[in-house]
């Protein structure tokens, strides 16, 4: 129990710091300071995810895989209402947002925001992990975050993944997402060996 524990705060720790430099990129681009919730670490499976993830909750997500480094996946959550207000504030003329905002311009914006994000979350990885951490092309999808889950845990022999999961937040605008990083028992092994190869470094 105490090993599991030890893991947990492990991915937390490398989940705050990349979260930092994520979150760090999204407030240059928007000009705002975003506030960040501590990362939570859980371990899902079938069950547990319908117990935690509403099949109801229908959000833009933006996935990318990860290809070298780790084996996991990133994701960048956004309900409508968030999106929306961060595409509108690509436009200086307030007045004159396109009516299809999330149809067209709008989800070629947040695929390129969540790009950039996504790009300095795993940058950080691989800073912190001292590994080549890449990430596939982004993929919007918009839908249930449940059913986006749950097709990440289809690809698992044992049907379980960890996932930690960092809200961030821009009251001003009223803006309001989740980023995830999303690991098999194999990605949270390699994150485990990489940092207790670094801390043997420093010793």
């Amino acid at each position: 129990m105490e090993s599991m524990k030890d893991e947990m705060d492990v991915l937390r720790e490398v989940a705050t710091i990349a979260s930092g430099h994520g979150s760090k990129a999204l407030s240059v681009m928007i000009n705002k300071r975003i506030k960040l919730n501590l990362p939570v670490v859980k371990l899902l499976d079938d069950r547990r995810l319908q117990e935690e993830i509403s099949p109801s909750d229908v959000v833009l997500t933006v996935r990318c895989r990860i290809l070298s480094g780790i084996e996991g996946e990133i994701l960048f959550v956004l309900d409508e209402k968030s999106a929306f207000n961060l595409v509108s504030m690509c436009y200086k003329d307030k007045d004159n947002i396109p009516a299809g905002l999330l149809t067209e311009v709008g989800l070629s914006a947040i695929k390129e925001i969540s790009h950039v994000v996504i790009g300095s979350y795993v940058g950080a990885l691989s800073m912190l992990l001292n590994l080549l951490v890449v990430p596939s092309i982004p993929m919007l999808i918009s839908g249930p975050l449940s059913e986006v889950l749950r097709s990440i845990l289809s690809l698992q022999e044992d049907r379980s993944i960890f996932m930690v999961q960092t809200i961030f937040e821009q009251a001003e605008e009223n803006i309001r997402g989740r980023m995830y990083l999303v690991l098999s028992k194999d990605g949270k092994e390699t994150i485990k060996e990489a940092c207790g190869k670094i801390l043997e470094s420093l010793e």
